[in-house]
This record gives structure tokens, C-alpha cells and sequence, in this order.
């Protein structure tokens, strides 16, 4: 569940969680953001959203949340970084 109060914004998909940071993708607009309660960050691409992600993995502090809507792109990539492509 979400810190968040804006999570209940159906435009808003949680990707990645990693304490109170989520790296989350505004759909109508398919921007990229990591959220925090203190704010958000600039727009990300896919692929540092992607890079963030697998940071997190490997650093076992945070998660995928797989087969969200929008995030196929970005799953592919976590999982290519993952594999050393």
C-alpha cells in the first residue's frame, strides 16, 4: 500500500518500492518519477527507471512490482540488467 495520498490517482502505477521510495509511471502522460513524502523527482527515462530498479534488487532493498499496466517496457529492461545485457 502506498504512503502516498495522490496513490489513489488511477493515472499512477507503483513499479518499484524500496522503503518509502516509489518509482512510479503517470500513465496519460507515460512519464517516469520517483515519489517520496518529502516530494518528486524530474521525469525519468524508462531505462533509469529501470536502472534505479535493479539497483535496489541488487542491493536487496527493494522490489518489482511485475505485471502493472504500462510496465512492460521497463520489466524487460530490469530483467535485461539483471541477466548483464
Amino acid at each position: 500500500m502506498s504512503h502516498y495520498p495522490e496513490s489513489s490517482n488511477r493515472d499512477r502505477t507503483v513499479h518499484a518500492i524500496c522503503d518509502d521510495v516509489e518509482l512510479v509511471r503517470y500513465d496519460r502522460a507515460g512519464k517516469w518519477y520517483l515519489e517520496t513524502p518529502q516530494g518528486r523527482s524530474g521525469p525519468l527515462t524508462v531505462m533509469e527507471a529501470a536502472t534505479i530498479a535493479h539497483k535496489w534488487i541488487e542491493a536487496k532493498i527493494g522490489r518489482v512490482v511485475y505485471g502493472m499496466p504500462g510496465g512492460n517496457t521497463f520489466e524487460r529492461r530490469v530483467r535485461g540488467l539483471m541477466d548483464g545485457r
